[in-house]
């Protein structure tokens, strides 16, 4: 569970997963690539949607994620995969502690194998992404 504006657990979910790829002795290249996907969706999680659920499984050859939320969802997804783009103010707290600044869902993107979103406006998001652990 992802809790909205809660900046100090953000990493929680990704931590727990690194320490479980850690003990399948999965290569650290693919830990780091995980983990940073999660990381992001995480923090999109806490920014933008009002927190929601991460679901990991994790099968011998595969890491499949689904991140859902019901947050206010995505205008415009082709934008917002764009390396940048944001929607949090400049002037924000947010972005005063060095987030928000729109590489989030580009960065989960080049971190995984398969990559998808579904977003309806007022009713919310969710990710799927997979990663090859082999």
């Amino acid at each position: 569970i992802v809790t909205p504006n809660d900046f100090l657990s953000a990493g929680a979910v990704s931590e727990d997963l690194k320490t479980k790829l850690t003990d399948m002795n999965v290569d650290n290249e693919i830990i780091r690539k995980a983990t940073l996907a999660v990381y992001e969706t995480e923090l999109n999680m806490i920014i933008h949607a009002n927190g929601g659920l991460i679901e990991a499984q994790i099968l011998p050859d595969m890491l499949k994620i689904e991140a859902s939320d019901n947050g206010p969802g995505i205008p415009d997804v082709e934008r917002a995969m764009e390396n940048g783009y944001t929607t949090v103010s400049p002037d924000s707290e947010v972005r005063a502690h060095g987030m928000g600044r729109g590489c989030g869902l580009s960065k989960i993107r080049s971190c995984t194998d398969n990559f998808e979103i579904e977003t309806e406006l007022g009713c919310g998001t969710t990710i799927r992404f997979e990663i090859n652990l082999r």
